[in-house]
C-alpha cells in the first residue's frame, strides 16, 4: 500500500474514533438549550435589576416565574355551572402547590380587586396568576400544569413570558430536525445532477458528517463545562453552514480532482495536485468564514455570541476536508464519479463569461445598472424590527393560544405585565413613604398607554377615596357642621330663655295656707265627735214619743250602747285621719318653701345662661370660620393628598396589601403596571422607558431618593433586548467586516480588491433584506422582520457570500501571466469558476431552504434573505468585480488600441 494512502487510512481511523467518542460523549442537547441557550441580557440591564430583586423578595414567592392560566368559555358569558368547575380546579391547584410547584395563587374571587382584574369586562374569560418555581424545568411545570388545568366544558391554556420561551425553544429543535433530514436530502439530489453520480454526494454527506458531529460534541461539551455561549438557533445555523460550504468546498475540491485526473494523472498525484490547488482555495475561503464567525465572540450580547460554534464547525470542516477527503479520493479514484465517465473537467460558464465581458467593456454603465436595480430597495428599507417572540409560534401552540385569548377579552397587556420595583434602604411601611408611592401610582396611572396601576395604596388599581385627604375631610366637614347646628340650637335656647318665679312663689304661697287649712280641720274633728252621739240618741227618743212608742229603758241603754261604739270607732278613724292630715299640711309647707327657693335659684341660672349663649355665640362663629377653611382645604389641589390613620395602617386589610405590594423586610416595593396595548411593541418599550424616567423624577428628593429602581416584566425585557441587540448589531458588524476584510488583503495582495467584495456583499445584503420584508408581508403575513433576522442574514451572507468572491480572485490570480491583462484574467476566472458559484449558491440556498418547513418565523425569514442575497450575489459578483477591475487597472491593448 502506498505510503500516501497508509497516510490518510490512518486519518480515516483516526476520524472514525473521534466521531465514536463524539456520540458517546454528546451532552443532552435538549436540556443545555433549555438551560444555557436562552438570551442573556446584561446584569446591569433593568430588566435583569428587577429580576435579581423579584429573587429575593419573600413571600415563599421568590425566585418564581409569572404563569397564568385561561378559562375560556369562547364568546359566550361563563355559566354558573361552569363557573363552579373553574372554582374547584382553582381550589385543586391551591390545595397541591407543592406538586405542581406553585408558590402563590392570585385567582378572580379571592377580593373585589381581584374580581376587577381577573375577570372580561364580556364575563367570557378568566385568568388566574400563579407563581411558579425556577427551581424546575419550564417543560415538566408546564405540562403539568395543563393536565391540572383541564376544566370541563371550558376551555383551558396555560401561558406566560417564560412559557411561550420555551415553546419556542421546543418547536425551534423540532424545526432542527426537519431542517436536518431536508438538507441532506436536497443537497444528496443536487450533488447527484452535478457529478451525474451517487458516490461523490455520498462522500460528501459523509465527510460533512463527521465535521458536523464532531464539532457539534465539541461545542456541546464546551457549553457545559466552560460556559460557552448558547442559543435557540446555535444548532441549525451550525447545520445549514457545515453543510453548504462543506459541500460548496467539496465541489470545489472534486472538481479539481476531476480536472487533474482528465489530464491523465494516476489518482494519488491527482489526489495531491487538487488537494494543493483546490486546498489553498477552500483554506483561504475557510479562514475567512473563520474569521468572521470567530470575531462575534467579542459581540456583548449572548444570542451573537453564540454564533461562534459555527466558527468551532469551520474549524473542525477544515481539518475534516484535507485529512479525510483525500483518502477516499486518492483509494477511489475514477471510481468515485461512477457512473459518469467525462473527467474533462468544468467547462465556462456562459452567464458569467457574458455578465463579465459586458461589464469589462462597459464598466460604468454596469456598475450604474446594478446600482438603478439595488438602491431602490436599500432606500426604501426601513428598519422597524418586531421584538414579539411569541410571532415565532404557530397559532395552534396552546400558549400561543392563551396569550391570544386574554389579548382579545382583556387588553393586550393583561397577560403581560411590567412590574416597577423601587428598592429603598429603609422599610417602606409608614405614612411618609406610603404617600409617595401613592402619589407616584397617581403619576404613572395619568400616563397616555397606560391601561391600570396598582400598589401597596391602590391593590384595585383604583384609589381607596378613605385614605385620602379630601374623603377625610368631607367626612369631618359634614360631622362639623352638624355640632355647628347643635350648638347653634342651644345657643338659641339660652338666649331665648325668660324664667317668670311669681308662678312658683304663687305656688309655695298656696301651699302653705292649705297646710293652715288642714290644721284648721284637724282641730275641729276633735270637738265634734262626742256630742253626735247624745245628740242622735236624743231625737231618735222624740221621733218614737210623738208616734206613740216610746223606746223603753233597756232599749234606750242598747241604742245608746250602739251608739257609745259607733263614736269610739269614729273617734279612731279621726284620730288617724288628724294624723295623716297633719303629715299632709307639713309636706305642704315643705313644697311652698322648697317653691319658693327653686324660684331664686332660676333666676340666677337664668343670668348664667345668658352669659353662656353669648359665649356659643362665640364658638359658633368659630366653627364657622373653621368650616369655610375646610371647605375651601377640600376645593384645593391639597385635599388629593394621602393619609393613611394608624388604625389603618395596622389593619388585618391593609396587611394583606402590604404582603402583596412589599417585600418580607418591607424595603421595596412593586407597582403592578398594565399597558393598553402589545407589550412587545415598540410603542410598549417606548413606554417602559418613559416610565422608568418618570419614576426616577418623581422620587428625586423625596424619602424614596436614591432609590434603586428597575422594571421588569417581558416589556422591559424585550426593550433591553432591542437596546442591546441593535447597538451591538452595530458594533459586532464592524468588528466582522474589519476582520474579513483583513483576511482580504492576506488572501487578495491588494487593498482596493477587499473594499470592492465587501461592497458587493454589502449591496447584497441591505437589498436582500429590503425584499425580504415585502416576501415576508405578502406570503407570511408578517410585515415587520424579526428582530434578529437581519444579524443572522448579515453574518450567514457576509461570511458565506465572501467565499464566491474568493473562489473569483483566487482564480483571477491563478491566470495571471506577463501577456495576460487585468480584463482578460478577469474574464477567464468568471468564466471558469461561474459554474462552481453557481453550484455552490444553489446548494447553499437551498440548505438554507430547509429552514423554512421549521415553522419559526426567524429561521424563515433568514432563509429567504439568504436565498434573495446569493441570487443577488450570483448577478453582481461577475459585474462589479468585473467593472471595477477594468477602472482600477486600466484598459486591454485592444481598446488602447
Amino acid at each position: 500500500m502506498p505510503k500516501f494512502i497508509k497516510k490518510y487510512t490512518g486519518s480515516l481511523i483516526t476520524w472514525l474514533v473521534v466521531v465514536i467518542l463524539s456520540v458517546v460523549f454528546l451532552p443532552n442537547m435538549s436540556n443545555l438549550v433549555a438551560q444555557k441557550g436562552q438570551t442573556k441580557i446584561p446584569a446591569t440591564s433593568q430588566s435583569q435589576v428587577a429580576e435579581t430583586i423579584q429573587k429575593h423578595w419573600g413571600h415563599g414567592i421568590s425566585n418564581t416565574m409569572d404563569t397564568v392560566v385561561v378559562f375560556n368559555n369562547g364568546n359566550s358569558k361563563i355559566t354558573s355551572s361552569d363557573q363552579k368547575k373553574i372554582d374547584a380546579t382553582i381550589q385543586k391547584l391551591k390545595d397541591n402547590k407543592s406538586k405542581y410547584g406553585i408558590k402563590g395563587v392570585t385567582a378572580p374571587f379571592d377580593n373585589d380587586a381581584t374580581k376587577k382584574q381577573l375577570i372580561s369586562k364580556d364575563k367570557t374569560t378568566e385568568i388566574v396568576q400563579l407563581n411558579v418555581t425556577k427551581k424546575r424545568s419550564i417543560q415538566s411545570v408546564n405540562n403539568q400544569l395543563k393536565d391540572a388545568v383541564k376544566t370541563s366544558g371550558v376551555k383551558t391554556y396555560v401561558t406566560g413570558g417564560d412559557i411561550l420561551n420555551d415553546d419556542f425553544r421546543v418547536s425551534t429543535q423540532e424545526g432542527i430536525q426537519k431542517t436536518e433530514v431536508i438538507a441532506a436530502v436536497f443537497i444528496l439530489i443536487v450533488l447527484i445532477i452535478v457529478f451525474r453520480s451517487p458516490i461523490v454526494p455520498l462522500v460528501s454527506l459523509l465527510t460533512v458528517g463527521v465535521s458536523f458531529i464532531v464539532s457539534l460534541s465539541i461545542v456541546m461539551n464546551l457549553v457545559q463545562y466552560f460556559g460557552f455561549p448558547l442559543s435557540n438557533f446555535t444548532r441549525v445555523f451550525m447545520v445549514v453552514v457545515l453543510f453548504g460550504i462543506g459541500t460548496d468546498y467539496n465541489i470545489l475540491l472534486y472538481n479539481q480532482f476531476k480536472e487533474e485526473l482528465s489530464r491523465g494523472k494516476d489518482q494519488i498525484q491527482a489526489t495531491i495536485d487538487a488537494r494543493k490547488v483546490a486546498g489553498k482555495t477552500i483554506l483561504y475561503s475557510g479562514t475567512s468564514v473563520l474569521i468572521g464567525f470567530a470575531t462575534l465572540a467579542l459581540a456583548k450580547f449572548s444570542i451573537y455570541q453564540s454564533a461562534v460554534g459555527v466558527a468551532v464547525g469551520v474549524a473542525v470542516l477544515l481539518l475534516v476536508l484535507v485529512t479525510l477527503n483525500p483518502f477516499f479520493m486518492s483509494v477511489l479514484g475514477k471510481n468515485i464519479f461512477w457512473p459518469s465517465k467525462n473527467f474533462d473537467g468544468e467547462g465556462e460558464n456562459k452567464l458569467w463569461r457574458f455578465l463579465s465581458s459586458k461589464s469589462t467593456k462597459w464598466a460604468i454603465p454596469a456598475i450604474v445598472l446594478v446600482l438603478v436595480v439595488t438602491v431602490p430597495f436599500m432606500a426604501t428599507y426601513k428598519n422597524n424590527l418586531n421584538y414579539d417572540n411569541s410571532v415565532e409560534l404557530q397559532n395552534n401552540v396552546p400558549a400561543k393560544q392563551g396569550l391570544l385569548t386574554v389579548q382579545k377579552h382583556f387588553s393586550k397587556g393583561t397577560a403581560e405585565p411590567s412590574t416597577i420595583y423601587i428598592k429603598s434602604d429603609h422599610k417602606l411601611n409608614n405614612e411618609k413613604d406610603l404617600n409617595e408611592i401613592d402619589r407616584l401610582t397617581q403619576q404613572l396611572g395619568k400616563q397616555s398607554g397606560v391601561k391600570t396601576v396598582a400598589s401597596v395604596t391602590q391593590p384595585s388599581g383604583m384609589p381607596i377615596n378613605q385614605l385620602y385627604v379630601n374623603d377625610q375631610l368631607e367626612t369631618l366637614n359634614s360631622k362639623m357642621k352638624t355640632a355647628k347646628k347643635g350648638i347653634s340650637t342651644i345657643k338659641q335656647g339660652t338666649k331665648n330663655s325668660s324664667f317668670n318665679a311669681t308662678p312658683l312663689e304663687n305656688i309655695g304661697a298656696s301651699a302653705m295656707t292649705i297646710g293652715q287649712y288642714l290644721k284648721n280641720i284637724q282641730s275641729m274633728s276633735g270637738q265634734t265627735g262626742s256630742a253626735n252621739g247624745q245628740q242622735i240618741l236624743a231625737q231618735l227618743q222624740q221621733k218614737m214619743a210623738s208616734v206613740g212608742q216610746p223606746l223603753s229603758q233597756v232599749q234606750l241603754q242598747i241604742v245608746g250602747s250602739l251608739l257609745q261604739q259607733s263614736a269610739t270607732k269614729q273617734q279612731t278613724l279621726m284620730s288617724g285621719l288628724q294624723s295623716q292630715l297633719q303629715g299632709i299640711a307639713s309636706n305642704t309647707q315643705g313644697i311652698g318653701d322648697n317653691a319658693k327657693a327653686l324660684a331664686a335659684q332660676l333666676k340666677d341660672t337664668q343670668s348664667k345662661l345668658k352669659k353662656a349663649g353669648n359665649g356659643l355665640d362665640k364658638i359658633e362663629k368659630g366653627m364657622g370660620s373653621a368650616n369655610d377653611y375646610l371647605n375651601s382645604l377640600s376645593n384645593s389641589q391639597a385635599s388629593d393628598s394621602f393619609n393613611i390613620p394608624e388604625s389603618v395602617l395596622k389593619s388585618d386589610t391593609f396587611k394583606r396589601s402590604v404582603n402583596t405590594y412589599l417585600s418580607e423586610d418591607k424595603k421595596t416595593a412593586k407597582i403592578t403596571v398594565v399597558l393598553d396595548k402589545d407589550p412587545n411593541s415598540e410603542s410598549a418599550m417606548n413606554q417602559v422607558d418613559n416610565l422608568q424616567t418618570k419614576v426616577y423624577n418623581n422620587i428625586s428628593g423625596t424619602s424614596l431618593d436614591h432609590s434603586v429602581v428597575a422594571i421588569g416584566g417581558q416589556t422591559a425585557t424585550t426593550s433591553d433586548t432591542h437596546h442591546i441587540a441593535s447597538s451591538d448589531f452595530l458594533r459586532t458588524a464592524i468588528i466582522m467586516v474589519i476582520g474579513i476584510m483583513i483576511a482580504l488583503m492576506v488572501i487578495t495582495r491588494s487593498i482596493l480588491q477587499p473594499f470592492y467584495i465587501l461592497g458587493t456583499l454589502i449591496i447584497a445584503y441591505v437589498s436582500s433584506l429590503s425584499i425580504t420584508k415585502l416576501i415576508s408581508s405578502a406570503v407570511l403575513g408578517e410585515k415587520f422582520l424579526t428582530w434578529n433576522t437581519p444579524f443572522f442574514t448579515f453574518v450567514m451572507l457576509i461570511a458565506l457570500g465572501v467565499d464566491y468572491s474568493i473562489f473569483l480572485m483566487m482564480k483571477y490570480r491563478e491566470f495571471g501571466s506577463v501577456d495576460a491583462t487585468p480584463e482578460k484574467q478577469i474574464q477567464h476566472a468568471c468564466a471558469v469558476i461561474g459554474t462552481v458559484v453557481i453550484s455552490a449558491a444553489i446548494i447553499l440556498g437551498g440548505t438554507f431552504a430547509a429552514l423554512m418547513p421549521s415553522g419559526v418565523l426567524t429561521l424563515i425569514q433568514v432563509a429567504i434573505g439568504v436565498i434573495v442575497g446569493l441570487i443577488i450575489l450570483v448577478f453582481i459578483i461577475p459585474m462589479l468585480i468585473s467593472a471595477l477591475i477594468k477602472l482600477t487597472y486600466g484598459q486591454s491593448k485592444d481598446d488602447k488600441e
